[in-house]
């Protein structure tokens, strides 16, 4: 199997992000301690105007593990945290949250939504580089979201040059740009302008934050990360935690768990603090997300569970696994808890859709919002994770129960994780077949992602396609072409990578075809990109028990040039211009984008680009098989429920000859008057269609079983493809 440079993607929410790098022994004179007063937070209170978009607060811990989260029944010495169980009562605790195993390298992949490999943050220190497309950058981009405004408080660890956030695109930064070395006394940069701080720093970054938000008029997306309870360990104000600690330098160095866990107190009571300076409205319109960095570091873990070098720094549990919660606006799941595989990195995508961007895949980040009304809104099956260090170099790789760890000199470790995350057995080496079956499958992932290239890919420019299996798994390898865009003069090279990963066939694609495009008399109005898409088709289809009706949320099919089929428009009848806006699957009078007349300007394959650079087609390629009645028409792709797509011939008790589609034109006039278009049904419209079973060779998705298999094919009539879908589509093809 031969693999390229496309990456896959994991997830963080609600962030205490928990902190890495170097320590200091330095600590504070005691103040009297006193009873802590429980921060106060309320119940949200779902707001009737949906269209309302939330604000977004997303807080990060700095080496925070589940050890150390009264959310987790890990350890029985756990901190109090009034305000992180309130919230976790109020909304979701993800039980599978993978981060990396040190800050720098979680914000990295948080921020841009890419694996270290993708960003060079792949060790610490390290530094971001102003080339990619950070989140906050990302919301300012999009229309849906350009009305942000977005802030980061707090830790950064990703440049200490003092202008660094500003200058990868951060509009507001205020906060340490590097690890403490002393709580009550750190240097304090707001925008490039640096002064020493002597103000508790926890109680300080919420300082910041509160007059920031108090001062916002438009929805906001506010990153707070707290250094604690990163070293050095000290004793928090009086106030702020609920433990008898002296403070002395012999007390710290003899209990540093203890002060380790009171500074987490004192962050969760600044946390309640910040939430309860919100109005109630601006309070019920905020979605919370937090999450810890890494894993508890060595000298602090709680070892009657983990090992004590199974903790931050490693790529066991102890330095990966971490509490995540979200609650608030949204979030309609109520104190539950939820197993879905997700991880740091597809955070990036889900606080962009959260924010109201629809497209739910963006690099290597996969957004999970769904989870926060539908508990089977995820159904990823893999998650993966990496580190390089003097220490610890490797990645790792998850499915629900199993777990493989690869280190840099080859040597690997699995583990079953469905009992317990203290990993102290070790299946590795073994004779049996089904775990050496679990250990291919997730290397498998690492090596989608590595591109561990052994053979030079395979040309398919102007190819035709000649194999007819419906099996994905048949046409695994790597594909190159050679392309132009004619209007533009550019010239593209096409990157398509099929794989297998357990039961399924993964395309990693860059979306550009096999044949030139952008031919027709007008250019298309979006310029073609290159994407990193990603999609995965089962390898064993499956008739469901009722079909599935396209729609805009969900792409069509995937074809073996690496191009999408998305065959509708979101565009209606007497909505805006008629070319765009008409996102609901209800409204009548939907304009069919093949139909010349309504000038959709695609080029000779059917095909144009949509506003992010994504070439689909709309029809039939005209392109993959040859249009000549001398045989069966191959496989030239699969549809989102894994059922394969021929090409139009298919041999007819000896004969061959085209498929035809069982849709026609009505027959008679449209409706007229207000909301409809009146006029003849001349195929402008795709209500103009009506099936009428047994009309033609094909079912109404457009689809007919012949030897024994099922595929859908292409038709130069309408539907085109598909009408709808037989199966069930995979979740990897929701927009």
């Amino acid at each position: 199997m031969v693999l390229n440079s496309k990456k896959l993607s994991l997830f963080i929410f609600i962030g205490l992000l928990s902190a890495c790098g170097g320590s200091s022994d330095d600590t504070v004179s005691p103040p009297v301690a006193e009873e802590v007063a429980p921060p106060v937070v309320e119940t949200p209170i779902e707001d009737d105007n949906v269209s309302l978009s939330p604000n977004i607060l997303f807080v990060i811990s700095d080496d925070q593990g589940l050890d150390a989260s009264a959310q987790y029944a890990i350890s029985e010495d756990v901190p109090q945290t009034p305000t992180l169980d309130e919230l976790a009562q109020q909304g979701i605790t993800f039980d599978n949250m993978w981060v990396t195993p040190a800050c720098s390298t979680t914000r990295g992949t948080i921020i841009t939504g890419k694996y270290g490999v993708n960003s060079s943050i792949e060790t610490v220190p390290a530094t971001l580089s102003n080339e990619h497309e950070i989140l906050q950058q990302y919301l300012k981009r999009n229309a849906e979201t350009e009305n942000y405004q977005s802030a980061v408080f707090g830790k950064w660890h990703l440049g200490n040059n003092e202008t660094h956030p500003n200058d990868v695109g951060v509009d507001y930064y205020a906060g340490n740009l590097n690890n403490l070395s002393d709580y009550y006394d750190w240097s304090l940069t707001i925008n490039g302008i640096t002064e020493v701080s002597t103000e508790y720093h926890s109680t300080k970054i919420t300082d910041l934050a509160i007059n920031w938000v108090s001062e916002q008029t438009t929805p906001w997306f506010a990153w707070v990360a707290y250094s604690a309870p990163h070293s050095p360990f000290h004793l928090p104000p009086d106030t702020l935690h609920s433990r008898n600690l002296s403070g002395s330098d012999e007390d710290i160095n003899n209990n540093k768990r203890a002060y380790y866990l009171a500074a987490i107190e004192a962050m969760d009571a600044e946390i309640g603090r910040l939430l309860n300076t919100l109005d109630d409205d601006t309070r019920n319109n905020t979605i919370i997300i937090f999450v810890g960095d890494n894993g508890t570091p060595a000298g602090v873990i709680d070892t009657s569970f983990y090992i004590n070098s199974h903790a931050k720094g490693s790529l066991y549990q102890g330095g990966i696994a971490t509490p995540f919660i979200v609650s608030g606006k949204g979030v309609s799941r109520i104190n539950e808890r939820e197993v879905a595989l997700i991880t740091a990195t597809d955070l990036y995508a889900t606080i962009a859709e959260i924010a109201g961007i629809t497209e739910t895949k963006v690099h290597d980040s996969q957004s999970f919002k769904s989870l926060f009304t539908n508990e089977a809104g995820s159904d990823r099956n893999y998650v993966y994770t990496a580190f390089k260090s003097d220490n610890v170099t490797g990645w790792t790789t998850r499915s629900q129960y199993y777990k493989l760890i690869e280190f840099v000199d080859g040597s690997q470790e699995l583990y079953l994780l469905n009992d317990s995350f203290a990993e102290t057995n070790n299946l590795l080496p073994t004779n049996d077949a089904d775990l050496l079956e679990h250990v291919t499958d997730l290397k498998s992932v690492a090596q989608l992602i590595y591109s561990e290239e052994t053979v030079s890919p395979i040309d398919i420019t102007n190819a035709m396609f000649t194999n007819r299996s419906q099996n994905c798994v048949d046409y695994i390898e790597e594909f190159t072409s050679t392309v132009n865009d004619i209007n533009r003069g550019v010239v593209f090279h096409g990157d398509l990578v099929i794989s297998q990963v357990g039961d399924k066939c993964v395309f990693q694609t860059n979306a550009i075809p096999n044949h030139d495009f952008n031919d027709g008399g007008n250019a298309f109005p979006n310029n073609v990109s290159e994407q990193n898409d990603q999609f995965e088709i089962t390898i064993s289809p499956a008739i469901a028990s009722q079909k599935t009706t396209i729609s805009l949320q969900v792409d069509n099919a995937i074809l073996l040039n690496g191009v999408k089929v998305d065959l509708l428009a979101a565009g209606c009848f007497g909505i805006g211009n008629g070319k765009i806006g008409c996102n609901d699957m209800n409204q009548p009078w939907r304009y069919d984008p093949m139909h010349e007349a309504n000038g959709f300007q695609v080029d000779s394959h059917n095909a144009h680009a949509q506003p992010d650079g994504t070439y689909h087609y709309h029809g039939s390629p005209l392109a993959l098989f040859d249009e000549e009645d001398s045989q069966d028409s191959p496989v030239i792709g699969f549809a989102a429920d894994g059922f394969p797509i021929f090409g139009s011939y298919f041999d007819d008790q000896g004969a061959i000859r085209k498929a035809t589609s069982s849709y026609r034109l009505k027959s008679g006039s449209r409706p007229d008057g207000e909301g409809n278009p009146g006029g003849n049904y001349d195929g402008a419209f795709r209500d103009d269609y009506e099936y009428i079973a047994g009309l033609g060779d094909l079912d109404e998705c457009n689809g007919m079983t012949k030897n024994g298999v099922y595929g859908y094919y292409i038709t130069n009539a309408y539907p085109y493809v598909l009408a709808c879908f037989t199966g069930t589509p995979d979740s990897s093809f929701n927009k």
